[in-house]
Order: structure tokens, then C-alpha cells, then sequence
């Protein structure tokens, strides 16, 4: 975690501003939000800290809040795709933005509570008792399933005042064993979880298990954009087209539609079947976004540091390529939000050039 402060060109640096950009775009510095002041004197400090940095993000930023709050969901079956390293990226920078962020956990691993956790618990506890203490009294998604806790109730706050996440706790397994016997059980995550978030946030991200289960069904109901990370590695490129077989019988099915975005990631651009599994997801995919996510030294040590790579090192290639990244999802979001509820989005207009000799129906384009 991250409660430093950042001098004011290291912060206009995470948003890939500088004051340069600002005197050509005529922001004027009184314009900007005032410096932080120290806890123990006073003091100002010529710097932002968290609490300052969303406002400098709504000035000098390239997240607009969406018209009307909107959920999305981060899945893909397989795990080892950097989820929850695109997940700590997009809701920080988006809280970074001004925009009320809350991340609902519902990976068992529980990657993104350790990410957006204040504290680091094997420094915090003491014993084996202290531990399983502090576990015990984290509440959870399955206190709201029982009506033992509201949703809000389970929310916990981070450093920046605008993000905020639902833990995953041991009981999510029991709760997805649960929805069995509950009447609509499809529809829990949304009518209990996701809409009252919504009423409180702008923005309400989902991140999710690679294994398909009740849960998965449920944040996919409740979704207006699907997230799907995929790796330029042939295993991936193979599981692909099942996978988007699956979304979309599933939409057929449940009579929902909702905004698929494709991420690709781990891209290695010195080899060629990497390059050539990345041209193929952009020339065959809807809405695969043109910047790709390498792996990158920055994105390693930032997931550590528990900040996004632009906090981490806002000049460096990767922080540039996750903004652009970030750039281009979030304007499909926004689409996303801005579209009636209910809505059937459309096509890209673009129409998705076939490498030679296959057939165009995508159910056919790979032998598996």
C-alpha cells in the first residue's frame, strides 16, 4: 500500500500530464487542489497526498465520471492472465480519478483484498490465535447472504478516499453452495449487492475466480461490461474460442447483453507467435483493445507495492502502456453506461478481417 505523497510533477506524471501540458491546455496551477499539509505541524507540503490526489486526477485526468453509476466484471477461465494486476491498475487509477470505486471480491485466493488491504497481516499478527481472530471478524459478501450485515456494512475504505472494496472471505464457498437453494439465484449478486453499490458509487468492479461457478453466474447477470484478459500464448489463444462460445450462449440464455471487452496480455513482442496470436485477437475480436499489456519489471514490483504501475513509475514504458490500456476500457465503459438500460449493444461497425482460408463463422475459425 501506498501513503506516500507525490510532488506535484510526479503527480501530474501519473496522469501523463505535465505542467507543460498544462500551460498549452490553460490550466492555470490556482486551479489545481492545495498542497497537503503535515499531520504534526501544519505544515504545507509541496506535494499531494491520497486524499488530494483524486482531485488532482478529476482536473488533469483522462477518466470522466459515467453518466450513471455501471459494473463490470474482470473474468476470463484461466488463471495466470495478470487479473488481478489489471484489476489493482483499474481501480486505482479510476478512484485516482475522482470516480467512487468499490472492488466486490469473489476470487477464493483473494488476490485483491491482499492488493487493496491497509495492512499487511503477517506483520499485524502476532500468533496463530491473532490471526484467525482478525480473520473471524472480517465480514463478507455471506454476512449479507444470511442477513447477518448490510451490503454497506461490509465495505471497508482504503488510503484514497474514492476506492473502496468488499473483502473475499473463507465463507464465499459456502455461499456459492447456497445459491442452490435460493429462488432466483442468479440474480442474488445483482438485487442485493450490486444495486445498492450502485446507488453509492460510480463505478462498482468485479473481480472474479477463473473457475465458472454460482457466483460467476451472478456478476455476470449483474454486469455492463465483461472484462476478459487474454494471454498471446498459444494455451490461451486455444481455450479462447470456447470460452467466448460460452459468453455467448450464456447471454442468449439468460436474456442479459452486456459490453465483452478483450484485453491482450503478456504479450512478447520478440517472438513471433506471440505477435501473431496479438494480431489475431485484434483482427477477430469485438472490442479488443488495440494497446496490449506486456510483462513488464514495473508491473511485477508495483503489484508488491500494492499501487497501480502510473503511481508506481509514472514515466516508465509499462505506466504508459496501462494508461493507454485504461484509456481505451474505460471509454468503453463509459459507452457502456451511457447506453439505455436494457440496451443491446451493437457491433463495432468494423468489419473483423478472417485470417486466410476459414470459414467467418467464428465457430468454426480454429480447429480445437
Amino acid at each position: 500500500m501506498s501513503t506516500g505523497f507525490f510532488p506535484a510533477k510526479k503527480a501530474l506524471q501519473v496522469f501523463g500530464s505535465s505542467p507543460e501540458i498544462l500551460t498549452a491546455q490553460g490550466i492555470k496551477e490556482s486551479a489545481l487542489p492545495t498542497f497537503a499539509r503535515s499531520s504534526s505541524d501544519n505544515r504545507q507540503l509541496k506535494s499531494w497526498g491520497p486524499r488530494e490526489m483524486p482531485d488532482v486526477g478529476q482536473r488533469v485526468g483522462f477518466m470522466k465520471k459515467p453518466s450513471r453509476s455501471v459494473a463490470a466484471a474482470i473474468f476470463v477461465t484461466k488463471g495466470g492472465v495478470l487479473k488481478s494486476s489489471l484489476t489493482l491498475n483499474f481501480a486505482r487509477m479510476t478512484a485516482l480519478h475522482g470516480i467512487r470505486t468499490c472492488v466486490v471480491g469473489l476470487d477464493m485466493q483473494g488476490d485483491v483484498t491482499t492488493a487493496l488491504s491497509t495492512t499487511d497481516p503477517d506483520e499485524e499478527d502476532n500468533s496463530l490465535v491473532d490471526a484467525l481472530e482478525r480473520m473471524n471478524q472480517v465480514r463478507g459478501l455471506a454476512d449479507v447472504f444470511t442477513g447477518a450485515a448490510k451490503v454497506m456494512d461490509v465495505v471497508r475504505t482504503t488510503e484514497i478516499p474514492t476506492l473502496s472494496y468488499i473483502p473475499e472471505t473463507p465463507e464465499l464457498v459456502a455461499l456459492d453452495q447456497s445459491l442452490v437453494n435460493r429462488n432466483r439465484r442468479e440474480y442474488w449478486l445483482r438485487d442485493h449487492v450490486i444495486a445498492p453499490l450502485k446507488k453509492e458509487f460510480d463505478f462498482v468492479l468485479m473481480d472474479c475466480s477463473p473457475n465458472w461457478n454460482r457466483l460467476i453466474t451472478n456478476a455476470l447477470v449483474a454486469s455492463d461490461v465483461l472484462i476478459s484478459p487474454l494471454e498471446c500464448k498459444i494455451n490461451n489463444f486455444r481455450n479462447m474460442k470456447t470460452f467466448e462460445a460460452l459468453i455467448n450462449e450464456f447471454q442468449t440464455d439468460m436474456r442479459v447483453k452486456f459490453t465483452h471487452v478483450y484485453v491482450a496480455t503478456r504479450l512478447s513482442a520478440g517472438r513471433k507467435l506471440s505477435r501473431e496470436i496479438f494480431d489475431w485477437y485484434q483482427e477477430n475480436l469485438d472490442n479488443c483493445l488495440q494497446t496490449p499489456i506486456r510483462e513488464s519489471v514495473q508491473g511485477e514490483e508495483s503489484m508488491a507495492m500494492k499501487v497501480s504501475i502510473p503511481e508506481y513509475a509514472p514515466t516508465s514504458p509499462a505506466a504508459d502502456e496501462m494508461r493507454d490500456v485504461l484509456r481505451e476500457m474505460w471509454a468503453l465503459t463509459l459507452r457502456a453506461a451511457n447506453a439505455k438500460p436494457g440496451a443491446r449493444e451493437s457491433k463495432n461497425d468494423t468489419t473483423k478481417r478472417r485470417p486466410p482460408g476459414r470459414s467467418s463463422g467464428r465457430s468454426s475459425d480454429l480447429t480445437m
